[in-house]
C-alpha cells in the first residue's frame, strides 16, 4: 500500500473504531466520495488520493483531522492532538511535554510487555536457582560414593 493509500486506510479504521462510519457505503454518503473511488484507494488501483477526496473526507467529520497528516507531513492524526493546553511557564518549572492520544495505548502496550518480560526474569532466576541446587546435591551424592 502507498503511503497516502495506507494514510486512507488509518483514516478509515479511525472512523470505524470511534463510530463515525459503519461501512464504506456510510462513508460514502456522508462524504460525497463514491463507494468505487474508496474502494479503489484501498485497493491501491488509485496512485494517490486526491486533494479533493481528502477535503470532502475532512470536512464530513467536522474537520478533525489535520491536512499535514494526510500529506505525510505529521504523525499526529487528529487537530485535538495539536490543541493541547497552555502550560503557564511562571507556575511550573518545565512545561508538560505534548503526548498525542494514540501514545496512551502504546505506553499501555509497552508497560504490558515490561511486566511480562519481569515476570518471565522472576521465573528464570527461580530456575537458575533450582538447577544449582540440584547441582548441588548431585555433587554430594557423588561425593558420597566417592567414599
Amino acid at each position: 500500500m502507498t503511503l497516502a493509500n495506507g494514510l486512507f486506510a488509518q483514516v478509515l479504521d479511525y472512523l470505524y473504531k470511534e463510530g463515525l462510519v459503519a461501512d464504506q457505503q456510510e462513508l460514502s454518503a456522508k462524504t460525497g466520495i463514491t463507494e468505487t473511488t474508496i474502494s479503489r484507494i484501498l485497493n491501491d488501483r488509485v496512485r494517490q488520493p486526491s486533494k479533493e477526496t481528502w477535503l470532502k473526507l475532512n470536512a464530513a467529520f467536522g474537520n478533525i483531522f489535520n491536512p499535514q497528516y494526510f500529506r505525510g507531513e505529521s504523525i499526529v492524526m487528529l487537530v485535538a492532538d495539536l490543541e493541547h493546553e497552555h502550560v503557564d511557564m511562571a507556575a511550573e518549572d518545565e512545561p508538560k511535554p505534548f503526548i498525542p492520544s494514540w501514545a496512551d495505548a502504546f505506553f499501555d502496550i509497552m508497560t504490558q510487555q515490561v511486566k511480562q518480560n519481569e515476570a518471565l526474569n522472576r521465573e528464570l532466576r527461580q530456575s537458575i536457582t533450582e538447577v544449582k541446587e540440584i547441582k548441588d546435591q548431585l555433587i554430594a551424592i557423588i561425593n558420597n560414593i566417592k567414599r
